[in-house]
C-alpha cells in the first residue's frame, strides 16, 4: 500500500503547553491522545526564528546559514529543493491548506508579480489549495462572507486591538464565532478534501494559532481561568536585562516604544493583564487542538490511517512573558524549543528525550516515502527511532540556531549600536547542559542549563568557565565547516565521468549519469 503524509503545524506554540508534557493549565486532549500512539520528541529546536526563516529551515532540510532566507522577506534562493518538490519527484502532489511564509526569489519572478510584494507566498512544490496568510487572509474572507458576515477588508480580521490609555491589555474573546474562526474554516476545508481524496496523498496543514493576535473565539477564551495560572520566570526588571547586554537593552528599547506589538502595552503591562494573555495563548491551543482531533477522526472515519504518517510540529516557541519578553527572539529555549510528534501505523509509543532539530523533519518523511534523502540536507530521518529499525542514530551532542536581527522588530539596531547588518546576528549551540550564545560583533553569553535552567545568569569570559567557553565556540565552528554548502563540493569531474563521494573521501562510486542530482532551476 502506497504511503499518505498529513504534515499539520502550529505557529508559535511552545515546547511545553500540553497536557501530556504535565503542564499545569494546558488543555490538549487531542493531542495527548496522539502522543499516546506516537514519538513524542520532548528536546526538538527549530533552527531559526520567526516564522519565514523556520519554516523554510524545516521544509528544505538546511540550516539557515546554507538557505540564508533569515528574516521574514529575505528571499529564499530558487536553486534549492524542498520537501514538496522531492515528493513531486515520486508522483505526490502536495497539498497546502495555511501558508509557508515564503519569499520567493525576485531574479525569476516578473517586476509586477505579486510574490515580490509579501513574504507570505506558498512555498514552490506546494499546491495551495487552501491559502491563508496572515497579512491577507482573502480565502477566509470570502467563506465569512458567504455565511452572512460583511468583511469588506480582508486585512481587518487579524487587526491588532490597541488598549486604551492606562491599559496594558484587552482581555475580550474574538467577534468571529468559533465555529467559523480561521482555525475551524482551515480545518474544514481539509477535512472535505480528505473525505474526497482516494490516492495517497500529501497534507500540510499550517494553522496560524496560537500566533498573535492575542484573542480567540469562545467558549476558548474562557476556557482557562487566567488566576489559576502562575506567573512566569521574571526575576529581573527591564532596567537590569538592559544593563546585561547591549542586546537586551535594544530589545527593551524596542518593547517599550511598541514596534513589537501594539495590542500589548509593555509600559503598562500588570500582573493579571500577563495572566490574561497566557490564558488567551493557551485557549487558542486548545482550539487548534480541537480541530486536530477532527482531522484525525476523519483520517481514521475513511480508512485511511492504516497507511498514514501524521507529524505535528510548530515552527517556533514563544516567550509567553518569560524575561518580561514575548514573541519569538533571541537565544533562549522558550522561543526555540517546540513540539514534534511522530506517528505511523503500528508504532510503539515511545518518549525520547534525545535532542533534535527542525531540519529533520523533511528527510523523515521522505525515508516514509522510500524516497532518496538529498545530499545536500543538513536534517536526519528520524525514522529509525520512530519506526524501531535496527539502524540505530547516534544521539546529537549539541543543537545550534541563530537569529539574525538586522530586520524583525530592530529596525533601530543597526543605527544604535553602530553596526553593519551584516553584523546584526548571533548563533547559538546548545547541550543538555550548557548553551553558548557567539555574536557577530557583539560580547558572547554563556549559560549552566544544569544550573540555571531559565538562562538568567551570563558565565561567559568568567575564568573557572573559560574552557567549557573555548570548546563550545570550537564545536560551533566545526559545525558550520562540516555543514557548509555542498550541492557540488563532493561532486568531481574526471576522465572517468563524473564521481560522486557518497561517504568518508575514500568512498567513491562512478555515476553513470547525473540523474541523482539535484538539476539547477
Amino acid at each position: 500500500m502506497k504511503k499518505s503524509v498529513l504534515f499539520i503545524c502550529a505557529d508559535q506554540w511552545r515546547w511545553d503547553c500540553f497536557g501530556f508534557m504535565k503542564h499545569k493549565n494546558a488543555l490538549t486532549p487531542n493531542i495527548d491522545k496522539l502522543v499516546e500512539r506516537s514519538t513524542a520528541f520532548t528536546s526538538h529546536f527549530t533552527g531559526i526564528v520567526p516564522c519565514g526563516p523556520a519554516r523554510t529551515t524545516m521544509l528544505t532540510g538546511l540550516y539557515p546559514f546554507i538557505h540564508r532566507s533569515v528574516t521574514n522577506g529575505a528571499p529564499l534562493d530558487k536553486r534549492f529543493t524542498n520537501i514538496a518538490k522531492e515528493a513531486r519527484k515520486i508522483g505526490y502532489d502536495p497539498k497546502l491548506y495555511g501558508y509557508t511564509d515564503t519569499s520567493w526569489d525576485p531574479r525569476y519572478l516578473d517586476p509586477e508579480d505579486e510574490k515580490n510584494f509579501t513574504y507570505e507566498s506558498p512555498m514552490e512544490g506546494f499546491d495551495p489549495v487552501c491559502h491563508l496568510p496572515q497579512g491577507n487572509p482573502i480565502t477566509w474572507a470570502n467563506y465569512l462572507n458567504k455565511n452572512g458576515f460583511d468583511i469588506k477588508n480582508p486585512k481587518d480580521l487579524y487587526q491588532e486591538r490597541k488598549p486604551q490609555k492606562g491599559q496594558g491589555f484587552i482581555y475580550e474573546p474574538f467577534h468571529i464565532p468559533t465555529e467559523h474562526s480561521d482555525t475551524s474554516f482551515l480545518a474544514n476545508q481539509a477535512i472535505q478534501d480528505l473525505k474526497k481524496i482516494s490516492d495517497p496523498f500529501f497534507m500540510h496543514i499550517s494553522f496560524l494559532r496560537p500566533h498573535p493576535p492575542m484573542y480567540v473565539s469562545e467558549p476558548w477564551h474562557s476556557l482557562i481561568n487566567p488566576n489559576d495560572i502562575d506567573l512566569p520566570i521574571m526575576q529581573k526588571t527591564y532596567e537590569e536585562m538592559q544593563k546585561d547586554h547591549p542586546f537586551l537593552n535594544e530589545i527593551i528599547r524596542t518593547y517599550f516604544h511598541n514596534q513589537y506589538s501594539s495590542e500589548i502595552c509593555f509600559s503598562k503591562l500588570t500582573n493579571q493583564d500577563i495572566k490574561n494573555i497566557i490564558a488567551v495563548y493557551l485557549g487558542m491551543c486548545a482550539e487548534v487542538d480541537f480541530n486536530i482531533g477532527k482531522i484525525i477522526n476523519t483520517l481514521e472515519e475513511t480508512g485511511k490511517s492504516e497507511s498514514t504518517m501524521i507529524i505535528f510540529t510548530s515552527d517556533h516557541g514563544e516567550m509567553l512573558g518569560e524575561h518580561r519578553l514575548w514573541g519569538k527572539l533571541g537565544y533562549w529555549d522558550s522561543s526555540f524549543r517546540i513540539p514534534l510528534i511522530i506517528h505511523i501505523p503500528k508504532q510503539s509509543p515511545k518518549i525520547v528525550e534525545e535532542m533534535t532539530e527542525s531540519v529533520d523533519v523533511s528527510p523523515t518523511i521522505l525515508d516514509w516515502l522510500g524516497a532518496e534523502i538529498p545530499t545536500n540536507w543538513n536534517g536526519r530521518s528520524l525514522l529509525p527511532i520512530v519506526a524501531n529499525i535496527e539502524k540505530k542514530l547516534e544521539p546529537r551532542d549539541y543543537v545550534v540556531f541563530e537569529f539574525d536581527f538586522r530586520h524583525a522588530y530592530f529596525s533601530n539596531f543597526v543605527k544604535n549600536n553602530k553596526l553593519a547588518p551584516e553584523e546584526c546576528s548571533l548563533a547559538v549551540i546548545r547541550t543538555q547542559e550548557w548553551k553558548y550564545v557567539h555574536f557577530t560583533s557583539l560580547p558572547c553569553m554563556l549559560f549552566n542549563l544544569k544550573n540555571d535552567p531559565h538562562e538568567q545568569v551570563n558565565l561567559a569570559n568568567q575564568k573557572q568557565y573559560m574552557n567549557i567557553q573555548n570548546d563550545l565556540l570550537s564545536k560551533l565552528l566545526s559545525h558550520r565547516i562540516r555543514h557548509s554548502e555542498r550541492e557540488l563540493s563532493n561532486i568531481e569531474l574526471t576522465s572517468n565521468g563524473i564521481i560522486k563521494r557518497t561517504g568518508s573521501a575514500d568512498r567513491k562510486s562512478i555515476l553513470s549519469n547525473i540523474s541523482s542530482l539535484s538539476k539547477a532551476p
